[in-house]
């Protein structure tokens, strides 16, 4: 029996997880599961970071206790009326930090390590084959959540990794408009973004050699920020060594100034890669991040209509955190 299932709306094309057991979270108890010595009250290890037998792990992988979707399984795809729906098959892992630390607190090293593993496990994970042959995943999520009104529900820094076998409504329209930028002007509309920003320079908060961080100039939330390479790149598996390092140093870098600015507020981070098995899209698309601090809530003008009220303008907001 499936542990979860997805369902699409006709009318509005979008895919939504019933997956019952997520329920079943309770708060943070006195004894944190995240830490080492306690790994026998989590599921089994999948990887530890970096790989010695017997050393200290820096960073670890092993299946969410309350998984939302499993590898195992068949699709099974199914119709009900005008509605579609299949089984939950995919992948729900953790990747944590050793240190019990929040995310503010992370050094880069230590956050450079959750991006090693990071990488391991989507490497490891597009190997995924059904019995036919045919990959298990279309894509990987990777997303933090850093305090309890952003849905995190320990305080011992860590991810979550999810691998989907379908491709997000939100990505498969940023695929298409890079796409359509692509086919008009002949240039990856990151690339264009990228060198806009840098000549415009009011949105932009830091830079170093191998990535930069920005206030989206259409931001939903004040202080929505993006972290993107400098140079081109689909996937965030192909970073390098210097590469996590650098893009280590930025995350480290920009929460720092998100958290001094803002005094410390929940915040939600989250990847968004080019699809897994689909390298038509690489010469358009680049791997980001979005870090998005919950200073407001969406309400019913938000959810009614989608549009979002920001009160507060992306260059100030650039030009707060880039004098800290």
């Amino acid at each position: 029996m499936s542990i979860s299932e997805l369902r699409r709306n006709p009318i509005t094309k979008r895919w939504v997880v019933i997956a019952t057991s997520r329920g079943k979270r309770h708060a943070e108890s006195e004894r944190c599961p995240f830490c080492p010595g306690n790994e026998g009250e989590t599921e089994k290890t999948i990887l530890a970071y970096p790989p010695s037998p017997g050393g200290e792990w820096q960073a670890r992988v092993f299946p969410n206790k309350f998984l939302a979707f499993a590898i195992e399984g068949e699709l099974e795809k199914r119709k009900d009326g005008i509605f579609r729906s299949m089984n939950g098959r995919g992948a729900h892992e953790v990747i944590t930090a050793r240190a019990h630390k929040t995310m503010y607190e992370l050094l880069p090293h230590e956050i450079a390590n959750l991006l090693f593993a990071a990488r391991e496990r989507m490497i490891d994970l597009r190997k995924a084959v059904d019995e036919h042959g045919m990959p298990k995943l279309e894509c990987i999520a990777i997303f933090g959540n850093e305090g309890p009104a952003a849905g995190a529900s320990k305080s011992h820094a860590h991810w979550q990794l999810i691998g989907l076998p379908i491709i997000p409504h939100e990505w498969q329209d940023e695929y298409r408009n890079c796409e359509e930028h692509w086919d008009n002007e002949n240039e990856c509309l990151f690339c264009r973004l990228t060198a806009e920003e840098r000549e415009r320079g009011t949105r932009i908060i830091a830079e170093n050699e191998y990535y930069l961080s920005l206030c989206d100039g259409t931001g939903r939330f004040p202080f929505e920020t993006w972290i993107l390479p400098v140079r081109h790149m689909p996937l965030f598996e192909h970073a390098d060594d210097r590469t996590i390092a650098a893009l280590a140093d930025m995350i480290g870098d920009t929460l720092a100034r998100i958290g001094k600015a803002l005094a410390y507020p929940a915040f939600n981070l989250y990847f968004h890669d080019a699809p897994m098995y689909d390298r038509t899209r690489d010469r358009y698309y680049h791997s980001h991040i979005k870090i998005v601090p919950r200073l407001t809530q969406p309400a019913g003008f938000e959810l009614g209509t989608g549009f979002f009220i920001n009160p507060m303008a992306p260059e100030e907001a650039a030009r707060i955190l880039r004098t800290l």
